[in-house]
């Protein structure tokens, strides 16, 4: 099962982006290296693919055993395409982003079906997102890295 996993990965990441509640997105060329890691939560498996790019970001996508992404985080000097990293929730980010105070440093999406944390400043960024619905019996936000 495990091995059957990593080949969907493997082919999905080639077949352009999609992000949280797809398949992994395909950051491209700015993708220096990736590397996926089983996990389980002992109830479910799920695959951790760690993505390393060019500007020193790294991303982490958590896939459930059908292929879709549950949830995302990433850290580093620059902020990574978050619309391929979110897919369909960046216009969700974006509405909320709206509202958030000038100035900020910090913005919360907080949803029943998403929530969205984005913090940090020029050279330092970090956040994650995950889809409440879909996180893996016995997965918690607090195993996002």
């Amino acid at each position: 099962m495990k091995a059957l996993v990593a080949a969907l990965l493997a082919i999905t990441m080639n077949c352009g982006w999609a992000g949280l509640g797809s398949s992994p997105a395909n950051l491209g060329p700015r993708m220096l290296s990736a590397q996926n890691q089983s996990g389980s939560t002992g109830l479910e498996t799920y695959t951790q693919v760690e993505k390393k790019l060019e500007s020193g970001t790294v991303v982490h996508e958590y896939v459930d055993a059908g292929g879709t992404v549950f949830a995302v985080s990433w850290s580093g000097p620059y902020l990574p395409d978050l619309k391929e990293i979110l897919g369909t929730h960046f216009d969700t980010m974006v509405a909320h982003a709206g509202n958030a105070r000038r100035g900020g440093r910090h913005l919360v999406v907080n949803q029943p079906g998403l929530v969205i944390v984005s913090r940090g400043h020029m050279g330092a960024f970090d956040g994650h997102a995950w889809l409440p619905a879909k996180l893996p019996a016995g997965f918690k936000p607090g195993d996002i890295k």
